[in-house]
């Protein structure tokens, strides 16, 4: 394993323009790194990039930051692979489990990261930031 540095997060959250997790969490980028998808979901991808940023670069704390008013949670799983298939012509491989209420898809995210072997979560925290106000919720 590296030497702990001073990249001392990594954050999990979802790809919308109106986050821009640095100034949330306040942090500067040396400090932080970033893994952006769709509805922040934890998926294969996250893991191993959170894995491997605290193998590569040393970061323990861990943050899933989600939001108020996200367009991933507005359709359902069938819904959403409809419309790909609509727009692609193609049925995707993949899911989108959709959970209407933030705090509900942080805490989601949270076990499942605590269920990984791969990622140590003993400095795992979670917040929902409200796209509205501008306010920041931890979450338990």
């Amino acid at each position: 394993m590296s030497e702990p540095s001073e990249l001392l997060t990594s954050v999990l959250t979802c790809m919308d323009h109106r986050l821009d997790p640095l100034a949330i969490l306040q942090l500067e980028p040396e400090q932080a790194h970033v893994v952006r998808n769709a509805g922040g979901y934890v998926t294969d991808d996250a893991i191993r990039s959170i894995c491997l940023s605290q193998q590569l670069a040393g970061t323990r704390r861990v943050v899933v930051l989600h939001h108020t008013d996200c367009r991933a949670s507005e359709k359902t799983a069938e819904g959403y692979r409809a419309m790909v298939e609509s727009g692609t012509g193609v049925s995707p491989n993949w899911d989108v489990a959709p959970v209407g209420d933030p705090l509900q898809r942080v805490q989601v995210a949270m076990e499942q990261l605590r269920a990984s072997p791969l990622v140590d979560t003993s400095r795992l925290e979670g917040h929902v930031y409200d796209v509205d106000d501008g306010t920041l919720t931890p979450v338990e």
